[in-house]
């Protein structure tokens, strides 16, 4: 990517090809730790508003100066685990950033190819993983986007559930969110277990208007191998609220929404004096998992095929789906789901209608096949009842 041509918001989100001082970093402190999002863009503004000299420089070249990743240890101060990949619109903004080259750098060539190297082997790995989950557990439900197993189906309670809520759609590219909320359903899993799952982000009340989660709260359930927002995670109600700081980890003051006024107006790691740095309750159980229906594909033995991305349509008329709008070619029935970021990951230009070929919008409500990566919009649905 390059910072003098991007958008000035993102110009200095690149901490690991900064050259400082020692006396700038003095002048603003920042904590030893892993963060995302901002934090490094945070630094700069801070040391420009001191007036201390900041510029970019154009390196004049094709050739990278870095390499920028994003894995599993990544840290961003989930609940359930101190180290996973738990900020799916980082994931995102990392994934469409940057500028396509006409070929990968010189520097990074023999890097590259043991990538793939080592690519090609965690896939068979995976693989094989799977062979053995399904010879000894069953079918297992894997993550869609990535094949990751999440759950086994014998832990499956109901697949005939759903979840119909109203939120905000965010865009995360833009920093903007609308201030109406868009009502929206989901066809839900809801399994008892979902170890390739964790929680990530502050409890919130469940919608009022499904009895089925009365007495629970819910997080956020993002797949544990690539991010990707699978659903919810639901917990015992009534522990105490959560200062709604992205990150931290501590309880909010009595009838407030932060912990202090440090947190609110700088950030986790910038508590005041007078901050009470109460701890949040660990939850406890029993935990249940309301995945999108649409976000999981079942897997019954390795080496099955998997779809791949094209851009052929997926749709064609067989004995199974012939004047039927409830289920795809192959047969399987088709699940009611949202776009929009923050709702299940599902954003929009993921999908597409396998039917009309119309690229989903924001808020659009599709019918999809997780094991076969179909979908169909509602219009498309209609004609076809």
């Amino acid at each position: 990517q390059h910072a003098m041509r991007g958008q000035e918001k993102d110009q200095y989100n690149h901490g690991f090809v900064y050259v400082y001082s020692r006396a700038a970093w003095e002048e603003q402190p920042f904590p030893d730790m892993e963060t995302v999002g901002t934090k490094d863009s945070d630094f700069m503004k801070a040391l420009k508003s001191q007036g201390v000299p900041v510029v970019l420089l154009d390196p004049r070249a094709q050739e990278a100066l870095a390499a920028c990743g994003w894995h599993r240890d990544a840290t961003c101060g989930a609940k359930d685990a101190p180290a996973n990949i738990n900020d799916a619109q980082v994931l995102d903004f990392f994934r469409f950033r940057g500028d396509d080259v006409l070929r990968a750098p010189q520097a990074f060539g023999d890097t590259l190819q043991l990538v793939r190297e080592i690519a090609s082997d965690l896939h068979a790995r995976k693989e094989r993983y799977l062979q053995d989950l399904a010879e000894q557990h069953g079918s297992v439900q894997v993550c869609a986007y990535c094949n990751f197993a999440v759950a086994l189906s014998r832990n499956v309670e109901s697949r005939s559930r759903t979840i119909s809520t109203s939120m905000h759609v965010v865009d995360g590219y833009e920093m903007t969110k609308t201030f109406a909320r868009e009502p929206m359903k989901f066809d839900i899993c809801h399994s008892s277990k979902a170890g390739g799952a964790v929680a990530e982000g502050h409890w919130e009340r469940t919608p009022s208007g499904d009895a089925w989660l009365q007495g629970v709260y819910q997080r956020m359930a993002l797949c544990r191998n690539c991010g990707f927002q699978l659903g919810w995670r639901f917990e015992p109600a009534g522990a105490p609220k959560e200062c709604v700081s992205p990150c931290c980890t501590l309880q909010a003051r009595a009838n407030r929404e932060y912990c202090c006024g440090g947190c609110r107006s700088r950030g986790p790691h910038h508590h005041d004096a007078d901050c009470e740095k109460k701890e949040a309750v660990v939850p406890k159980g029993p935990v249940t998992w309301g995945l999108i229906a649409r976000h999981l594909r079942e897997r019954r033995r390795a080496g099955e095929s998997v779809p791949q991305e094209s851009e052929v349509r997926r749709h064609r008329e067989t004995d199974r789906n012939s004047r039927r709008s409830d289920v795809c070619p192959e047969g399987h029935r088709l699940q009611c789901f949202c776009t929009g970021q923050g709702n299940g990951g599902a954003l929009p230009f993921y999908y597409i209608c396998d039917v009309c070929d119309r690229p989903a919008r924001g808020s659009q409500h599709l019918w999809g096949c997780g094991t076969c990566d179909y979908d169909m919009c509602d219009r498309c649905r209609a004609k076809r009842t």
